[in-house]
């Protein structure tokens, strides 16, 4: 399976926010304990930076991207795809760009935690729970 994993889940596990850190963790052991392929788009790099880097400092932030890089490949994408972007009708062009990375890489599912957000995704969408659930 291919997974596309939002920026949301990487922060909550980096990060371990509660009540997300448990079930956010869970999606990433699972992929790896299928052997399935993870992916993520180029700018959460840029984004889990930033927001990571704020509280943990540069260094950290930079060694947790570096971890998060051993297992989840960075979706490849150009300006296609952001031209794509913005006709998804996404009123937030941040997951706009998410979900089309994730088609970019022929994902088969998102993980996020916010679904309502990507109501017209090309890429099908679950919740760290219902990729649990779906995906035993």
């Amino acid at each position: 399976m291919r997974v596309f994993i939002d920026t949301n889940i990487l922060l909550d596990v980096v990060e371990q926010r509660t009540p997300h850190y448990a079930d956010s963790l869970a999606v990433l052991e699972r992929t790896g304990s299928k052997g399935d392929q993870v992916f993520m788009a180029w700018h959460t790099l840029a984004n889990v930076f930033y927001i990571y880097g704020k509280k943990a400092g540069a260094v950290t932030a930079r060694k947790a991207l570096q971890e998060l890089l051993q297992v989840v490949t960075v979706a490849t994408v150009g300006h296609a795809q952001a031209v794509h972007a913005f006709t998804l009708g996404f009123s937030d062009m941040e997951d706009a760009l998410q979900a089309v990375a994730a088609e970019a890489c022929s994902a088969d599912c998102i993980v996020t935690r916010n679904a309502p957000d990507f109501a017209t995704s090309p890429v099908r969408v679950l919740t760290p729970v219902q990729f649990l659930t779906q995906h035993p």
